[in-house]
């Protein structure tokens, strides 16, 4: 009897050594062996949301050890997305300061922003954002159109543009300076029109319908080396100017903020849900850091104008960002609205 009741005694001891030690493993979350989905804020499979996306989770996937898949399901679904899902590691985000910029400018609920997702490792930076006109455009810079408009007092351009994005600080900010320059005679006669993706707005400008818009430079590109004449274009503008590449930006065109020198490169941050494992943070930013590194992601990046940036880690990250965020509120808070510049 009595070695029965040892022996039952052993075996509920080590039952539960076993049952402690599953505990345990289920307690560590982990990024290896997942299928992760991820989110990005853009329909498109062209632009440089899924192309840096899509690069990155090629390298941070090995390096996770799990299978990451890019899923272009826009703004709004993405942003959704960090709201609902479970925090365990199956859907993470990555994507732009359209992130924030959404909820600066109001097009976005406040539920989506940035305090209510948590902030992980900085993946890349894309300098290139761009303007773009008809190669035939009577200018050949937007530090040339009001000197156009003084030149021709019955003219206006149109600049084509996304309302809460990137491309509304480009505007707003080339709309202010030429207001603190020029004055608003000339100001008042730069107006927007409402474009949604780059081949709505290129198709806007074929059209006739816009006179400039805006995109990212590798999408332009090839536009501006056709010599088919209803297609060629050329650029106007970058927001920030890109290692090799030949165009002019803000800065070079005198273009300023406040009197001082504005550059503005989209900086790509992975963003998670709220109360993300600190577990799975810590992979992500091991992961990153060597990725960030290697340098057959720099090439592949390069390639496409897109750069690494310098790492950060998803603390680093946080206080970059909502930096970031905070200096452009002053420029939002006083811009007019986009509705009342729209032609």
């Amino acid at each position: 009897m009595k070695k029965l009741l040892l022996l039952s005694l052993c075996l509920l001891l080590a039952g539960g050594a076993l049952f402690a030690a599953g505990a345990s493993e289920e307690a560590v979350p982990t990024f290896e062996g997942k299928n992760v989905r991820v989110v990005i804020g853009s329909t498109s499979t062209g632009g440089d949301s899924y192309l840096i996306a899509e690069t990155v989770s090629r390298y941070l996937g090995k390096a996770l050890g799990a299978n990451l898949k890019v899923d272009a399901v826009g703004a709004a679904v993405a942003l959704d997305a960090m709201q609902t899902v479970k925090p365990d590691g199956n859907t993470i985000m990555m994507f732009h300061d359209m992130t924030y910029l959404g909820i600066s400018f109001g097009a976005y609920d406040e539920m989506y922003s940035l305090e209510n997702m948590t902030v992980g490792p900085r993946i890349a930076q894309n300098p290139g954002s761009a303007w773009g006109a008809k190669v035939e455009a009577p200018y050949e810079s937007l530090a040339e159109i009001p000197e156009y408009l003084k030149k021709n007092p019955n003219a206006v351009v149109r600049m084509a543009c996304e309302a809460g994005g990137v491309s509304h600080v480009g505007f707003i900010v080339y709309w202010q300076w030429v207001m603190d320059t020029y004055g608003a005679d000339i100001a008042d006669r730069i107006r927007v029109v409402i474009g949604g993706s780059t081949g709505d707005k290129l198709q806007m400008l074929w059209d006739g319908n816009a006179d400039v818009i805006f995109a990212d430079y590798t999408s332009l590109l090839q536009y501006t080396q056709t010599d088919d004449p209803k297609l060629a274009m050329k650029y106007m503008a970058l927001l920030d100017n890109i290692d090799g590449v030949n165009e002019t930006s803000y800065a070079d065109q005198g273009i300023t903020l406040d009197g001082k020198e504005f550059r503005f490169a989209k900086d790509f941050l992975i963003y998670l849900p709220k109360d993300f494992p600190t577990e799975l943070v810590a992979e992500l930013d091991v992961a990153m850091k060597s990725v960030n590194a290697d340098p057959g992601l720099r090439a592949d990046l390069g390639k496409m104008n897109f750069r690494p940036g310098k790492y950060l880690n998803a603390e680093e990250s946080k206080q970059f960002i909502y930096a970031k965020r905070d200096s452009l509120q002053g420029l939002i808070d006083r811009a007019p609205s986009l509705d009342d510049l729209v032609l």
